[in-house]
């Protein structure tokens, strides 16, 4: 029976553990019945095993000695007969005990097997969601998942980090709450074509983070249930800002590497061109298809020699790059100069994998270097050497004197009346003049000779070899003749200038180098100008006494105002009507070491330098503090005129310090004038117009003070705000030379008049002269022939008499 069960149960086709491969039965051999016993006794548990090998051990025993058991009761066969009835009905009253029981525990193995089964599936599905989260979290993609409302049921940790949110307050959530409007758009449109799609979709496109706007890479696919319908979307987004930024920058290297004016060569290890730009091209004339493949020998023009290239090619391999000016030929054979810089590129291991040349055509360069070193060295309006050039030249024509002997001259030339011409006529004919000039120079000179422009209207001659320093004399009076010749200029105009000269001797003056030899031909230069013009001067040490004392004279200036040592005098103006004074002159005095210093000895010197702001400032303040003094005494005191240097009214704010020296003092305007010279108001007529007009606003009195010794330009006249002009002391000297001689004072006073002007005349001297201004109708007369300048206290003296000061018969 227990075989029959045992095959029953555990039977199965021969030959699946068939070793020998026959068809043997295996079930009915002892070996096969002991390994399927093995095995069915490993697949149960051990209350099922203790059961079932308590059965056998019944059965067996019951099979083995029962009928002993029954012959040992009786030899009776009916009894025998009856007793074993007996025996099989307890063996199955047993076996129905003992299956059910079997059955149970056998049910309830399968429950635990089944049991187990589900939870060993649980563990790996557990464990399976476990590796999924741990690989979605530790990706740097974002990965979630939309229901069918947007709302988040899953996102990873990289998710979370790029919307700024931990998962629990995301997810559920819909995925709007967490973009701005652009964005939630974009996001919409993609989940609607998903779902209308039933389809995996990608997409590139910007959006919102935490961290920024970022570049994302999408795919975006549907969420499927197992019969088939969309749940929902899923997401996968990878973060490409990086990518883009890359391939930003790489498209905007290829578009300055075609874009860049500088030519690009870019060479393999083995000095192949494998790549050149557009500017490439346009300086060296070959196209990229004729340059490819090639070696940059392609470019080589001959100038250099093979060693110049072996230096080269080794700078570059000893430290990576070379760079320096290289001449080069393009395709046409015209051969250019180049700056170029070749650099090696190397890979991660130090191996050179190419060779990039870049390079600027410096054919422009090197023209304008020219240029700017014949600038640098040349006068560009004459073409002569500039001060720089001359300065060099002067300095070996000395060297060589000194090794050979012998005398070389300096003629420091200046041209009288150039400015009257520039003015007049503009500058064109100014630079005509002076090209013409420098033509005639040139043509009196000899081969050997240097002639130089220093500047505006001033050359100078070089002259070596002389044996006698009065061949010297004799050029420069030969250039004066050559200049006082009149220049017809190309405006129709015919123009007549002089020249002076100074000269300057070397070894004779004992000058040591050029720059003293300059300044001693400078300073000849201004004798000759003192002496009349149109004339030459020799320097001489005197005239360097001059210049030092000059010198000696400003420093000592510059401390005078502080130390008090400036004071002023009153020059009286008598009117030719009633013979009293009628204003003053206030003159500049300097009273040094307890004597006065003669104003022609610095009055000249002050004007040359800035020191005549603050002196003239002081000026004025002094005289409105004057005014001030004499009104607080109750004293009728005249008006008081005031003379601008050109620098003071060229600073631009003479009216700022006029106003505020009135306004300190609290004295009216109509107590001041102020005597301005015509040469300074043409320099710049629109700007000299707008300042009297701003000192006219002031309420001062204006006067023109040495009228025509200068400009004498009418329509000018008629533009300036005056109250009245000043007729020069070198006009009314000629007063009394006959009947020429007043002419132009007559007819100063008569357009004075006709304009509506005053007219005072300076340096009255003589009742002659009196005599004829009063008769002309000249409105004051000033000079020493009434009254010399006076101090303060004289000058206050003189005024309270208020005696006439015109002699008798000049007013008759």
């Amino acid at each position: 029976m227990a075989r029959d069960l045992a095959s029953k149960t555990f039977w199965r086709p021969s030959g699946s553990d068939d070793v020998h491969g026959g068809n043997v039965d295996w079930i009915s051999s002892g070996a096969g019945m002991s390994r399927l016993l093995r095995r069915w006794v490993r697949s149960l548990d051990g209350a099922a095993v203790m059961a079932a090998l308590l059965y056998a051990a019944l059965g067996g025993a019951w099979v083995l000695w029962s009928d002993q058991v029954l012959f040992g009761l009786s030899s009776d066969p009916v009894v025998l007969r009856t007793l074993s009835e007996w025996k099989a009905l307890f063996f199955v009253a047993l076996s129905a005990l003992l299956l059910p029981a079997g059955v149970v525990v056998l049910h309830q193995r399968r429950e635990l097997l089944a049991a187990r089964r589900e939870r060993v599936e649980q563990e790996e599905k557990l464990r399976a969601l476990d590796l999924l989260d741990a690989i979605s979290n530790s990706t740097p993609d974002l990965i979630f998942t939309l229901d069918l409302q947007g709302r988040f049921t899953f996102v990873n940790q990289a998710a979370c980090d790029a919307l700024g949110q931990p998962a629990e307050a995301v997810l559920g959530q819909r995925f709007g709450a967490f973009f701005p409007a652009r964005d939630r758009e974009r996001i919409a449109a993609l989940n609607a074509e998903v779902l209308q799609a039933g389809r995996a979709v990608s997409s590139e496109g910007e959006m919102s983070t935490a961290h920024g706007r970022r570049w994302f890479l999408s795919t975006l696919g549907p969420l499927r249930e197992p019969d088939g319908g969309i749940s929902g979307v899923f997401g996968v987004v990878h973060d490409i800002t990086e990518r883009r930024r890359q391939e930003d920058r790489q498209r905007l290297w290829a578009k300055a590497f075609e874009s860049t004016r500088d030519g690009v060569i870019i060479c393999d290890a083995r000095s192949r061109i494998e790549s050149v730009n557009r500017a490439f091209s346009e300086i060296t004339g070959y196209e990229p298809e004729d340059a490819v493949g090639q070696t940059p020998a392609l470019l080589h023009s001959g100038r250099h020699e093979p060693a110049f290239y072996r230096e080269l090619w080794a700078n570059v391999v000893a430290r990576g790059h070379w760079r320096g000016e290289i001449w080069n030929r393009r395709k046409n054979g015209e051969i250019y100069p180049e700056w170029l810089t070749i650099s090696a590129v190397r890979d991660d291991a130090g191996a050179v994998t190419n060779y990039v040349g870049v390079f600027t055509d410096i054919t422009r360069v090197k023209r304008d270097e020219a240029e700017l070193q014949r600038l640098a060295n040349y006068d560009p309006l004459t073409e002569l050497p500039n001060r720089r050039l001359l300065n060099t030249r002067l300095e070996q024509a000395l060297a060589r004197t000194r090794r050979h002997g012998g005398h070389t001259a300096l003629l420091y030339i200046d041209l009288d009346g150039f400015k009257t011409v520039n003015d007049s006529l503009g500058h064109p004919a100014g630079d005509e003049l002076l090209t013409c000039v420098a033509q005639r120079f040139k043509a009196r000179l000899r081969a050997g000779d240097t002639l130089g422009r220093l500047g505006g209207d001033e050359f100078l001659v070089i002259v070596e070899a002389l044996n006698d320093p009065q061949e010297a004399a004799l050029l420069a009076q030969d250039l004066l003749l050559a200049v006082a010749r009149p220049v017809a200029l190309a405006g129709g105009h015919e123009v007549y200038v002089t020249a002076s000269i100074g000269i300057s001797l070397f070894p004779d003056d004992g000058c040591s180098d050029a720059t003293a030899m300059m300044r001693d031909a400078d300073a000849a230069l201004y004798r000759a100008k003192e002496q009349g013009r149109n004339r030459y001067c020799f320097y001489t040490n005197d005239l360097n006494r001059q210049a030092v004392d000059k010198l000696e004279i400003e420093v000592a200036l510059s401390h005078a105002l502080k130390r008090g040592e400036l004071l002023l005098h009153y020059q009286p103006k008598v009117c030719t009507v009633s013979g009293r004074i009628a204003g003053a002159e206030a003159l500049l005095r300097w009273k040094r070491g307890g004597e006065l210093v003669l104003p022609g000895r610095f009055i000249s010197i002050a004007e040359q330098s800035s020191l005549i702001l603050d002196i003239g400032a002081w000026v004025i303040d002094e005289v409105c503090a004057q005014q001030a003094r004499w009104r607080d005494q109750g004293l009728d005191m005249p008006q008081v005129a005031v003379n601008v240097a050109a620098r003071q009214f060229a600073a631009g704010n003479l009216d700022a310090v006029l106003g505020d020296a009135l306004s300190r003092h609290g004295v009216p305007p109509s107590c001041l004038e102020l005597e301005l010279t015509e040469s300074m108001l043409i320099e710049r007529p629109a700007e000299g117009v707008a300042m009297l007009r701003r000192l006219k606003d002031l309420g001062v009195t204006l006067s023109l003070d040495d009228f025509g010794t200068g400009y004498s330009s009418l329509a000018y006249l008629r533009q300036f705000p005056i109250d009245a002009l000043k007729i020069d002391k070198s006009f009314v000297d000629h007063i009394e030379a006959g009947p020429d001689g007043s002419a132009i004072v007559d007819a100063v006073i008569s357009l004075a008049h006709r304009l509506g002007l005053g007219v005072v005349a300076e340096g009255v001297e003589t009742p002659g002269q009196q005599a004829h201004l009063i008769a002309q109708g000249c409105d004051m007369l000033q000079g020493f022939g009434l009254a010399r300048p006076l101090p303060v206290a004289e000058f206050e003296a003189l005024c309270a008499r208020a005696a006439p000061l015109l002699h008798a018969s000049s007013q008759n």
